[in-house]
């Protein structure tokens, strides 16, 4: 298969997942099984606490947390990236009111890096080219 934008939507719903749950792409459950199909088992029965990552000890907010799954199972059905970002983009402002806009932009703030700066939600970022050899 080659990879395409549709591919790489797909496969970013499932790495969305594995960070979501902490669970790998392949879930033994006593069988083998998708993280996504193992979501959408516990998802549908309207158990979010079971699907999101223990080692987060109830410290995120229930609807960003539902909003990010449902996004992440979206993008089985291979949206636009753009439209899977505005979605996320919701997600972290339930979040910033969840803790408070200040401590969410104290996370961003520091050193400045260019780094810092393009990967912060509020800004695009831009793309040079493809990845150099080292």
């Amino acid at each position: 298969m080659r990879p395409s934008t549709k591919s790489d939507v797909y496969s970013f719903g499932v790495v969305l997942l594995e960070l979501i749950t902490g669970r790998p792409a392949i879930v033994l459950d006593p069988k083998p099984i998708t993280v996504i199909r193992w979501a959408q088992q516990r998802l549908s029965r309207g158990d979010i606490e079971a699907v999101v990552d223990a080692r987060l000890q109830g410290d995120y907010d229930v609807n960003g947390v539902w909003k990010a799954a449902n996004i992440a199972l979206t993008c089985t059905e291979r949206p636009t990236m753009t439209e899977v970002v505005v979605q996320l983009q919701d997600c972290l402002k339930l979040e910033e009111g969840r803790i408070g806009v200040q401590k969410t932009n104290e996370l961003y703030s520091g050193s400045n890096t260019t780094f810092e700066m393009e990967h912060n939600f509020k800004t695009a970022p831009t793309v040079n080219g493809g990845p150099a050899a080292r």
